[in-house]
């Protein structure tokens, strides 16, 4: 696909309507709003929080450690694997979080959980989780079911602050949508700019879920390579990977925040003369709002559009995720 703006060549591959999933993203976040755990927690405040999630349900978790980390004087880890961190004590709390319900290495984390005698929460639309979470009557928030998981993230936050976020991200999905043409629209721009060459993604400290977010919607839906980073820390090993003649492949993307500190801005500026020239292109995106979550929530969705338009312009269908699918099936069959 060459032309971003045809409507009738999109709906050719997108046969799954993602557009309108994408477009609908800020009443996920409305819906946020409304769900409660099904049952009260009991026991004490716990000394560490621990999201078990993979895919787009932990990414749900990097954003509630951010929001976190400068506010809630808890420590917040997102795990990633099967089982459960040492840290993860009676006196911890686990949320489970799986879209799907049947995510093994969250399962595998409630079930250490309920060995551990850790306390545990668990957010999902159904599935294995909701089923052992009723029979161990552990409090479970449910969300709605009949999206890919990375595109249900709205369903699964919740914050005292989604109201600023959802003004602005409802904001975005006029400015981002198909209907609106290349000339004014920021992801159309992004998709374009990328090309064929592979996007590196970097983000400061503040913004750093949001690039990693970048990276996993452009490998699921686009279904290429993407890479991404946070800075100061990549300044300290990757920048000098960057070198051509490979750089020239690459096109280097900045996600920046309004509210990031002057090191971090004079180190974009630094950064940008060192490697700017080295790479294929460059371009800049900056947050929207003034909380936490809106402006983690407003890259983020950006990024999802930026996605999608990639998956167009490389004619592959957003929605699927062939080798995902299979790759489960055979983690579900028995060993040889």
């Amino acid at each position: 696909m060459k032309d971003l703006d045809d409507l009738a060549a999109i709906r050719t591959i997108d046969v799954h309507d993602t557009r309108e999933v994408l477009a609908a993203f800020p009443l996920q976040c409305r819906d946020a709003l409304a769900p409660r755990a099904d049952r009260p927690l009991t026991g004490r405040r716990p000394r560490v929080i621990v999201i078990a999630g993979m895919g787009g349900s932990a990414a749900a978790g990097d954003l509630v450690a951010a929001c976190a980390a400068d506010r809630v004087d808890v420590p917040v880890v997102v795990h990633r694997s099967y089982g459960l961190p040492a840290v993860a004590t009676p006196e911890a709390l686990l949320i489970a979080m799986s879209y799907s319900g049947d995510t093994a290495e969250v399962l595998s984390a409630l079930t250490t959980a309920l060995e551990w005698r850790v306390p545990a929460l668990a957010v999902t639309a159904g599935g294995e989780l909701a089923r052992l979470a009723e029979e161990r009557r552990i409090p479970r928030v449910i969300v709605r079911g009949g999206l890919m998981p990375r595109m249900a993230v709205g369903h699964l936050l919740g914050d005292a602050e989604i109201a600023e976020a959802l003004d602005e991200i409802s904001a975005l999905a006029a400015e981002l949508g198909p209907e609106r043409p290349t000339a004014v629209n920021e992801a159309k721009r992004l998709a374009a700019a990328i090309g064929d060459r592979l996007p590196a993604i970097y983000a400061g400290p503040e913004t750093g879920a949001a690039a990693y977010r970048w990276k996993t919607d452009i490998e699921e839906n686009a279904k290429t390579f993407a890479v991404s980073g946070v800075l100061p820390e990549m300044n300290h090993n990757e920048i000098e990977a960057w070198r051509r003649p490979v750089a020239g492949g690459l096109h280097l993307i900045f996600l920046r925040d309004h509210d990031e500190a002057p090191e971090i801005a004079r180190r974009f500026a630094v950064l940008t003369g060192l490697i700017g020239g080295s790479a294929g292109g460059i371009s800049t995106s900056w947050t929207r709002g003034k909380s936490r979550i809106a402006r983690l929530l407003s890259l983020i969705y950006l990024g999802q559009w930026t996605s999608y338009y990639l998956a167009l312009l490389y004619d592959v269908d957003p929605w699927s995720v062939p080798l995902l699918e299979e790759l489960k099936r055979r983690l579900g069959a028995p060993a040889p």
